[in-house]
């Protein structure tokens, strides 16, 4: 059986596609729908996932795992009880978990899903998720983004309808921003943006940091090195958040919660709705921005909505409401169930990929989230050389996509060029994320310009992307397929000293990685940075006066440190 997931930073859910052709939402082993995203390690190393992990947090945080998915794209070690820990590893003991889960209501195996992740999610974030749904024994059939999920699951229940939609999804952890077309049964995204770092817990964190200040200020005592009083200020705050979406005022009470001197000492408090916008106001119209930038790219104006559509549990602050109708004009309806639209639309996702519900149930057109492009010389009027991205497939590109460019060697006999593929917005590559890099031999010598290399990517719906490179003149071609969402590299810069240039630049590379050890970071920064140019355009073969040009730079680096006082 094919599940929908949608793993989220506070919560997480999981549904399938019922016999009757319906979409049936599992509950965990407590009848809840939605299940806490925490995972606690007993001293017996039993795993105890859900809202039993999350009371466990308040008695034993040192070995409660929380709010995991913040931490997907990043090289992140967790420990407890003197193990560590992957952020992969601890979301795959929560996707098992709801996959067991499934398994006791439907009375079949899961062996597959459709798992959500933010639309702005980066390759390496999606590639965590997709590593998590592995490691927990499923087939990841799919990766959906999460507002698209949403609109299926508005999209079912409108099959004739023709609107623009403006989904605003402002979950636990993250914001996206989506805008899309429904027409006749088919959801074309037309543009995404968004903050994987904004969500509902950093409002959380906005009544956490008033706390404890308060009580610093108070009796000078800084509770913040107390992980036991912090866990309880946490939850103390995520029950004002959510009780002051729907009341004016909230009593916060936190008694025994620190030492003054040898007295216990409590926190009490009454906190209205206007005090707690006060925090949030800032965050909550900062996506002003998100919201212009998705309506730009998808060539539409804020007229043009016929419907905002609200996604994730933090729409349910009443600010959030205003914003959107002070700002743009929009009045979002309760369309779909902003917690559980997600995974809604992953199962309905997931029944059309297994053949559970028709192929024609419904037709979902995505975007390209992040631009991609290859690397290229770049020489300006004043005959400066340095590597930059050129972009083939913009980002929001209506997928499947395909564009090819020509380009011209850069140096007379060059006989081999070397194809990258990168991934983000940025002119700059070490900006960007490098996803794979190749080798074209066997260009004929010329003169510099006279060759001609045709580089084209195609890109389609699975995230699978196919680099080719060709020789005009001879025909002689290579080609990579790899796939952005699995596949990726990264870059060791350590291997320059296996280039082919590496003696020649061996004495100034040298010499700039013992002063970076002797020197703190500050006075390095810029001596750093120079040093890695130099050594990402060794490891990448790039052009040799571009390794000249920068082999000076950092030479110039070093004796600005040298000259020091």
């Amino acid at each position: 059986m094919t599940v929908g997931i949608d793993f989220g930073t506070s919560t997480s859910e999981i549904a399938y596609i019922d016999k009757n052709g319906k979409v049936a939402i599992v509950p965990n082993h407590l009848g809840e729908q939605i299940t806490p995203s925490v995972v606690h390690l007993t001293d017996d190393g039993a795993y105890v996932v859900g809202r039993d992990a999350k009371e466990k947090a308040i008695i034993d945080p040192q070995n409660t795992f929380l709010e995991v998915k913040r931490l997907f794209g990043q090289d992140a070690e967790l420990t407890a009880r003197g193990e560590e820990f992957s952020p992969v590893e601890i979301a795959a003991k929560i996707m098992r978990y709801l996959a067991d889960c499934a398994e006791k209501h439907a009375g079949e195996a899961v062996d597959a899903a459709v798992i959500t992740v933010p639309a702005y999610f980066t390759d390496k974030q999606r590639r965590d998720v997709i590593a998590a749904g592995k490691a927990a024994g499923l087939k990841v059939e799919r990766i959906i983004n999460e507002p698209t999920a949403a609109s299926l699951d508005y999209g079912v229940g409108h099959m004739r309808d023709c609107e623009n939609i403006l989904v605003y999804d402002l979950g636990g952890g993250t914001l996206d921003v989506t805008v899309l077309e429904l027409f006749e049964g088919v959801v074309d995204v037309k543009s995404s943006c968004g903050n994987s770092a904004l969500g509902g817990k950093d409002f959380d964190q906005a009544i956490m940091d008033h706390i404890t200040g308060k009580i610093k200020k108070r009796d000078g005592v800084d509770i913040t090195k107390d992980a036991r009083a912090m866990m309880r200020v946490k939850s103390a705050a995520e029950q004002c958040k959510i009780a002051l979406s729907f009341e004016k005022v909230y009593g916060l009470e936190l008694p025994f919660l620190y030492s003054k001197g040898k007295e216990p000492e409590g926190y009490s408090q009454t906190m209205t709705r206007v005090e707690f916008e006060d925090m949030v106001h800032d965050k909550i119209y900062s996506t002003e921005l998100h919201i212009k930038t998705a309506l730009a790219d998808a060539g539409l104006t804020k007229g043009d909505i016929n419907l905002a559509l609200l996604v994730g549990g933090s729409t349910r602050i009443p600010l959030v409401k205003q914003f959107l109708y002070e700002t743009f004009g929009f009045q979002p309806k309760a369309a779909v169930d902003p917690d559980l639209s997600v995974v809604r639309g992953a199962a309905i996702q997931a029944g059309v990929l297994s053949g559970t519900l028709g192929a024609d149930a419904i037709v979902l057109s995505d975007v390209c989230p992040h631009s991609l492009s290859t690397g290229i010389l770049h020489r300006s009027a004043n005959g400066f050389s340095s590597i930059i991205c050129d972009t083939l497939i913009k980002r929001n590109s209506t997928l499947p996509a395909s564009m090819s460019k020509i380009y011209s060697t850069v140096a007379d006999d060059q006989t081999i060029v070397h194809v990258s593929a990168y991934q983000g917005e940025s002119l700059r590559p070490e900006d960007n994320y490098l996803l794979n890099t190749f080798v074209l031999s066997g260009i004929p010598k010329a003169k510099a310009g006279k060759e001609k290399i045709s580089i084209q990517f195609e890109y389609d719906l699975n995230g699978i992307l196919v680099v080719s490179a060709a020789i005009l003149s001879t025909g002689k071609s290579a080609k990579v397929t790899f796939d952005t969402e699995k596949d990726g590299v990264n870059l060791d810069l350590s291997a320059w000293k296996d280039s082919r240039n590496a003696s020649q630049y061996r004495r100034v590379i040298s010499k700039a990685d013992r002063l970076a050890k002797v020197h703190g970071s500050e006075k390095t920064k810029y001596l750093e940075a120079a040093a890695e140019k130099l050594k990402r355009a060794l490891v990448l073969g790039w052009d040799d006066m571009l390794a000249e040009h920068y082999s000076r730079s950092l030479q110039n680096e070093i004796d600005l440190l040298e000259d020091e006082p």
